[in-house]
């Protein structure tokens, strides 16, 4: 008898407030996705502070002439890898999320998905001359209605500036669940024991 009783199966029922981690939380990103996101950082915070930092800046003076030639070079390189990102965050979504925490995580990420469409496709709208691309290949200037040009302009000037909302805000959550214990910051650098 103390045999059988050894070899039942035991139910147990946890007794902790916390609700178990969601589907999404327990999934790591790919490698790929990884290296697509901090891509996407490293591109997106040098293209937000250099970009706001030359307007402080003489329209002559040499290094804000070097930023607005080198940042259209550089953000119109970035469309392929950001939308190859945006096809694989849109692939691994799943179809429902489970709480509240999970439904305002999907809508800030939608959010920052949604503003960097608009800053790289009325980036590319504004342009006001021909753009050569690591002396390969040429963007020509899609656009060329002068009051086209400066609504564009003024658009990208404002989705630059939600952009940089809401990555302060994506920083502020990245640190908040940190602080709580709940690193966040594991699954993008790829550690499993998070």
């Amino acid at each position: 008898m103390q045999l059988l009783l050894n070899k039942a199966p035991v139910l147990t029922t946890s007794l902790s407030s916390s609700p178990a981690p969601s589907v999404d939380a327990a999934r790591p990103y790919s490698k790929l996705r990884i290296v697509l996101h901090w891509l996407s950082a490293a591109i997106i915070l040098w293209a937000t502070f250099s970009g706001f930092g030359v307007a402080l800046l003489e329209a002559n003076h040499p290094f804000r002439q070097w930023v607005e030639s080198f940042n259209p070079q550089i953000t119109s390189l970035f469309i392929p890898f950001f939308t190859w990102r945006l096809w694989l965050a849109i692939k691994a979504a799943p179809h429902l999320r489970h709480n509240t925490q999970e439904r305002l995580a999907s809508a800030a990420h939608t959010a920052i998905y949604a503003a960097v469409s608009g800053v790289l496709i009325t980036g590319v709208l504004m342009m006001t001359h021909p753009v050569t691309l690591m002396a390969l290949i040429t963007l020509p200037q899609l656009i060329h209605s002068n009051v086209a040009l400066l609504e564009l302009h003024e658009l990208h000037h404002v989705l630059c500036a939600v952009l940089a909302g809401l990555v302060a805000v994506h920083l502020a959550a990245v640190v908040m669940h940190q602080v709580r214990g709940k690193s966040v910051l594991g699954r993008m650098i790829n550690r499993q024991g998070h």
